[in-house]
């Protein structure tokens, strides 16, 4: 049990020291954003880059970068250890889900 603990404990110290910054959630956002899959996504993506709002969330061992627009998030990208991870947000409404009222 004691081993545990210092193992997690080392890993919150790592964590910490090498959760990635804001410039690099920024970057990681952007390409995704300059990749649209189709042409909603490009509009999204024009929208967002112009009018976005960015938001950085900083969990001490952990980030969370998101674009969002009209209240909606267009982007949502997760970091630990150097590493980042971001996606795009599923569509909503009526229209994604394929069904018929």
């Amino acid at each position: 049990m004691k081993w545990l603990i210092i193992l997690i404990i080392i890993a919150g110290i790592a964590g910490y020291f090498t959760r990635p910054d804001e410039a690099k959630m920024r970057e990681a956002a952007n390409a995704l954003l300059s990749n649209p899959g189709n042409i909603s996504q490009g509009v999204e993506s024009l929208g967002a880059s112009l009018a976005g709002e960015r938001i950085y969330d900083n969990y001490y061992v952990g980030a969370r970068y998101r674009v969002i627009l009209n209240n909606d998030p267009v982007v949502t990208c997760y970091g630990a250890f150097t590493q980042v991870q971001c996606s795009r947000a599923q569509a909503s409404g009526a229209a994604s889900s394929g069904s018929n009222p």
